[in-house]
């Protein structure tokens, strides 16, 4: 999370980082709540334990890939010349 913060932070004005510090928080805990939420029913809706658990890291597994290619999607900033 640090970094995912500081990338945002870095990203927009300075005028506007509490916000986006907000939005970013906000974001992190309603889908916390909603992952928690969907696999609890998948594990609880299963006929076995062990269905539920494989459908929640399939979903899991699928979101990691989703985000994964949204990512690169997004517009990169040129590095300054003498920047690490």
């Amino acid at each position: 999370m640090p970094a995912l913060t500081a990338m945002l932070l870095d990203a927009v004005p300075a005028d506007r980082a509490g916000t986006a510090s907000a939005v970013l928080n906000t974001a992190r805990q309603v889908g916390g709540a909603i992952a928690v939420a969907a696999f609890g029913a998948l594990l609880a809706g299963a006929n076995t334990f062990l269905a539920g658990m494989r459908w929640s890291m399939l979903l899991a597994a699928a979101g990691l890939v989703l985000t994964a290619g949204a990512t690169l999607t997004l517009p990169r900033k040129g590095r300054r010349d003498g920047e690490v």
